[in-house]
């Protein structure tokens, strides 16, 4: 395909890294300065969470329960939840009680983001399970199909994440965005249709799919199926737009 890029969850290949984490990149080099990865850890196992000073970072819990231990707090996890470190100024430890998958989603800091960085972010660490994040509509969308937002624009420099839940049959408008890379991460039991440039999709539990900017997308949901999703997107830098 020449505009959707997309990996199954059975092509994806890990690696074990030295803290014992399973780690897969998920379509690599899409945005220079972007990873995007898939992380397992063993129920039992206690892994000390890779940490950047240059580079901000978020961790999604898609499935299993665990706890994240800092300095000074504790956050148990028993649903899907977002994590994001602060930065490299303390030490983050996961728990699994059992298996655990998370997402680790990284953007290096350009002088722009640094710059900004400087005048205003939220307090990091953060901690928001789904079931608290605040819900919106968009007028391309029905009020069916749940959107949800996990990480608002800016708050943390150019990345910005949510959600989609909702059951077919139904389906959501065509729509662009002029200045946001985007990928898409299937979540436990979605299955949908993801419409893109004039390309067409079957995006499943645990496949990863990704747009680049000024493409025209839409999703739907055919009878007995669910579209349950996490979208995550880069803002492109200001003199690239």
């Amino acid at each position: 395909m020449g505009i959707i890029k997309y990996q199954k969850k059975e092509d994806m290949k890990f690696e074990t890294l030295p803290n014992g984490v399973r780690r897969a990149e998920m379509l690599e080099g899409m945005v220079d300065g972007v990873h995007t990865y898939k992380c397992q850890v063993k129920a039992g196992d206690t892994v000390e969470l890779e940490t950047f000073g240059d580079t901000t970072q978020l961790i999604y819990v898609t499935s299993g329960e665990c706890y994240i231990t800092t300095k000074d707090k504790a956050f148990m996890i028993t649903e899907p939840s977002l994590f994001i470190p602060n930065m490299d100024l303390e030490k983050n430890v996961m728990h699994a009680v059992t298996d655990v998958e998370y997402l680790q989603l990284t953007c290096f800091m350009l002088p722009e983001d640094k710059e900004w960085w400087k005048k205003w972010h939220i307090s990091l660490p953060r901690f928001c399970p789904l079931s608290q994040c605040i819900q919106y509509t968009e007028s391309f969308r029905p009020d069916a199909i749940k959107a949800y937002s996990i990480l608002d624009t800016h708050w943390v420099t150019r990345m910005t994440m949510g959600a989609i839940i909702g059951k077919g049959p139904n389906k959501a408008d065509p729509h662009s965005h002029d200045n946001l890379y985007q990928w898409y991460y299937g979540m436990p039991g979605t299955k949908f249709l993801y419409r893109a440039g004039g390309e067409e999709i079957v995006l499943s539990e645990g496949d990863f799919a990704f747009i680049p900017i000024n493409v025209e997308h839409a999703i739907e949901i055919e009878e007995n199926e669910n579209v349950n999703y996490v979208w995550f997107e880069i803002e492109v830098p200001k003199g690239q737009q």
